[in-house]
């Protein structure tokens, strides 16, 4: 009935909205605020509502970011749900700012701290799909940001952040190597639709050299934690193993071999290392 009421088609495909949301990036995003309360050894309802509202600004974040990629998406990813036509663009714009709203509303019940941040996350989240994602660095350092204040907020929504920067510092990193490499790898589209990212201004090569750089400092620091009693010998062995010699393969590919195949390859890997880090952080308290 509501999305009657704002005229959007009562036959719209329910499996294409729920692709719009990107679920795995969610997912993602909602086992990071479950490490975070962890960590904190918070544990309780509190965090079952900073899953929810991260749950919901992450899926119209990326429901917002379709809507304004039409055009860029037409070309790299014509399967998403609106080039293929499973959604509309205005059916994207409303479940967008529903979402939006559902997430804010819910880091109400949270706290205030949780509300500034659910709201100034969703402002961002907007302005970056409309014009920040196009500018390339500034874009990718936003999406790496709010993936470390996706943690940052997990810690807030229980009062408790000084056990985890360093998961933040991580997701921050790994994030922006990603984001680097992704634009990569969508540079065709990118070219048509007037985007400045790293790769159009400075090459595939250059570019995906420059997405080498977050991941050598994350290999720098992965043991510090450890070295200051932060974590245990558990945490370090499956960063070591897990994280840091993987990232020495994806330095090869990255570096011998800087082509939009090796793009898609390491965009794929940094998604599974980010899994494995979680894990390390998580067995390593």
């Amino acid at each position: 009935m509501f999305y009657k009421c704002l005229g959007v088609s009562a036959c719209m495909d329910a499996k294409g909205l729920f692709m719009l949301t990107r679920p795995l990036n969610s997912l993602l995003a909602s086992l990071a605020v479950v490490l975070a309360g962890f960590m904190t050894h918070e544990m309780d309802a509190t965090i079952l509502l900073a899953v929810a509202s991260v749950i919901f600004i992450s899926s119209g974040g990326n429901a917002i970011n379709d809507y304004f990629d039409y055009d860029i998406d037409r070309i790299n990813k014509p399967n998403r749900p609106i080039p293929s036509g499973r959604v509309s663009r205005r059916e994207a714009l409303y479940f967008s700012i529903l979402s939006f709203a559902c997430g804010s509303i819910v880091a109400l019940f949270i706290n205030y701290a949780c509300l500034v941040i659910a709201v100034g996350a969703s402002v961002v989240l907007y302005y970056y799909a409309k014009s920040l994602k196009h500018m390339g660095l500034p874009g990718n350092l936003t999406v790496a940001g709010l993936t470390g204040m996706a943690i940052v907020y997990g810690g807030v929504s229980v009062a408790g952040i000084e056990k985890i920067v360093f998961v933040a510092l991580f997701a921050f990193l790994i994030n922006l190597s990603r984001e680097i490499v992704k634009d990569t790898e969508d540079l065709t589209g990118d070219e048509a639709g007037g985007a400045h990212t790293l790769a159009i201004r400075y090459g595939t090569s250059t570019s995906l050299k420059l997405g080498a750089l977050p991941l050598i400092l994350l290999m720098c620091i992965t043991p510090i934690p450890y070295l200051m009693g932060l974590y245990n010998i558990y945490y370090l062995a499956t960063m070591l193993v897990g994280v840091d010699i993987p990232i020495l393969y994806i330095l090869s590919l990255l570096i011998r071999s800087p082509t939009v195949r090796t793009a898609e390859r390491v965009k794929t890997y940094l998604k599974v290392l980010i899994v494995i880090g979680i894990l390390g952080l998580y067995i390593g308290i």
